[in-house]
């Protein structure tokens, strides 16, 4: 159990809320965290930009793996990228950081990443601003670089999309018992109403966009084998490649 009470919890901010709970909101994390690093596995440049780091655990990850890997966090919160900061500590110099907002085009020049990787960031954007956002990444990643995306996707119906909703709750509920041997995950869940399948929408923060819609739009960019390889609770694992030359 936890020494915080459920009463404490509702002072907290956003970032304090996810980093406290974030294992058990996001449905099978350390599932999702691994498949994404292994789908970068034999880009063709070691460098892999961490879009919208979070905590930066998806660039813990993929540095743990590959003692030549790099990565570049890309967080507009300060409170984020100094938790990442911490977290990387032990990979001495193979990261660097980056204080920006997604939608900011200045940062999207060409490095030519080998890889570009995503959690729970691109559904903040609207339509036209995922399709500018598929673009400018296939062309910053060197030819045969991979993007790889997790996030939430909108289901195309009412029966889907309560599905999800029910199993996103699932989730959590299990996730608040193995890790806090209780509900104490669970509840603050609703009571932050962080399930976006329960909200009547439409949402001006969440703008999740359907799994054809973000197939056809990265198509659109450029990529190839252009795919889903997993999907549980609302939450989808895409994968695309810029072509080799």
């Amino acid at each position: 159990m936890t020494d915080t009470s459920p009463a404490d919890t509702w002072q907290l901010s956003d970032t304090e809320v996810f980093s406290k709970y974030g294992d058990a909101f996001v449905p099978r994390r350390a599932e999702q965290t691994a498949a994404v690093c292994d789908l970068l596995s034999g880009i063709p440049v070691r460098h892999v930009l961490d879009l919208c780091c979070g905590e930066g655990r998806l660039s813990e990850e993929y540095l743990r793996r590959d003692p030549q890997a790099r990565v570049t966090v890309l967080d507009r919160s300060p409170e984020m990228l100094a938790l990442t900061a911490k977290r990387l500590e032990p990979f001495a110099d193979r990261h660097d950081s980056i204080e920006a907002d997604i939608e900011d085009r200045r940062w999207r020049t060409g490095v030519g990443y080998g890889g570009v990787m995503t959690s729970l960031a691109v559904h903040h954007l609207d339509g036209e601003g995922k399709r500018l956002l598929y673009r400018d990444i296939h062309a910053m990643l060197a030819p045969g670089g991979v993007f790889v995306m997790a996030d939430l996707v909108e289901p195309a119906g009412a029966t889907a999309r309560t599905l999800a909703g029910d199993h996103w709750e699932e989730a959590v509920r299990r996730a608040s018992e193995e890790q806090f041997g209780g509900d104490e995950a669970a509840v603050a869940f609703e009571r932050t109403e962080w399930n976006h399948y329960r909200l009547p929408g439409p949402d001006p923060v969440d703008k999740p966009s359907s799994v054809a819609e973000h197939l056809d739009w990265l198509r659109e960019a450029g990529f190839v084998e252009v795919d889903v390889v997993w999907m549980y609770a609302g939450h989808a694992l895409f994968t695309a490649k810029r072509k080799a030359n």
